[in-house]
């Protein structure tokens, strides 16, 4: 593998979950420093983020499978506890490559399209007319 490019499965693993540098931020905090729970607030505060933000993101990935969640006094707290070995590997490489490749992992993060932007350039694509 050249300096300049990810490896495959890391490519697909960011195409599949990570569609902004906060993500990637707010996924390796948790994983950094595991066990520790954190609430949406706490890890707003340390990522100089806005809560609701972070809230949403770990919300998602929640949703994917990818980190853990219970209830705690009057918020949820979350951690990353290792959702499989596929996806442990996936963010130990993701966390490597965040340090040693930062500029290359952000182009491919702004190079992948959203969902959402996916959504809507499809709702413009020009298709056959049917002939009836």
């Amino acid at each position: 593998m050249t300096p300049s490019v990810l490896s495959e499965p890391l490519r697909a693993f960011i195409r599949e979950h990570i569609a902004s540098v906060e993500q990637v931020e707010v996924l390796l905090l948790l994983y950094r420093s595991s066990p520790r729970e954190w609430s949406a607030v706490a890890v707003g505060r340390e990522l100089r983020i806005d809560p609701v933000s972070a809230a949403r993101r770990l919300a998602d990935f929640r949703e994917r499978g990818l980190i853990s969640v219970r209830p705690a006094d009057d918020a949820l707290v979350y951690w990353y506890e290792g959702s499989s070995p596929s996806n442990d590997r996936m963010i130990s490489e993701l966390d490597r490559e965040f340090r040693d490749r930062r500029t290359t992992l952000i182009s491919l993060i702004f190079s992948t399209p959203s969902d959402d932007l996916r959504a809507f350039a499809e709702a413009f694509r020009l298709r056959p007319r049917n002939k009836d």
